[in-house]
């Protein structure tokens, strides 16, 4: 018998909750159905891009084997222009190995695109970092050299020693030998500049 009365006590209570709470369960409801269509939307949208991207750049890649340079130049351009964490670095690498673009400010107008992609991990930036000083070299860009190595030297990259190892040569090759002892002692001491 207490045990009826403790069910009937409950479902009391949990019909008052509802009658009062109603319209908060309501919305409550409709909110979660409609974040949960969101978040299927959205993931819907970001595959049918990778998608579109996906056939763009094999579209560029294509078109490049049949000497129809300015289309696939074009194609890669626009990928960069998306500022897609995977096919815009991918785009860029095969317009400098193939060297589809001539004018080196454009270039590093691209390599500046890519690392300002939103939610791309810091150490792939830091590659691509390293990939831009490495193009820079056939500049002799000294100052902007350093100032693309140097935030990756300042810091506990994976890259850093390679950063170090690039600049390094890279005044060993001007005959800066002083600065190029700078860097390498950074690389035998282990500690940052």
């Amino acid at each position: 018998m207490s045990n009826e009365i403790l069910n009937n006590s409950f479902q009391n209570k949990a019909t008052n909750f509802i009658k009062k709470n109603l319209k908060n369960l309501i919305i409550l409801s409709i909110f979660l159905v409609l974040t949960l269509f969101s978040y299927f939307f959205y993931n819907n949208l970001q595959k049918k891009n990778e998608l579109k991207l996906s056939q763009q750049y094999t579209q560029a890649i294509i078109q490049f084997k049949e000497k129809k340079i300015n289309v696939s130049k074009n194609l890669l351009e626009n990928i960069i222009n998306k500022k897609h964490k995977f096919y815009s670095p991918l785009s860029l690498y095969f317009i400098v190995d193939n060297n589809l673009e001539t004018n080196p400010a454009k270039i590093i107008i691209f390599f500046d695109k890519i690392l300002s992609i939103a939610f791309m991990e810091k150490e792939n930036l830091n590659l691509i970092k390293i990939k831009k000083a490495i193009f820079l070299f056939s500049l002799d860009d000294e100052e902007l050299i350093i100032k693309t190595l140097n935030p990756i030297i300042n810091s506990d990259s994976v890259w850093r020693n390679i950063a170090i190892k690039l600049i390094s040569d890279y005044f060993l090759s001007k005959d800066e030998s002083k600065k190029a002892d700078e860097y390498i002692q950074l690389l035998s001491n282990k500690t940052k500049k």
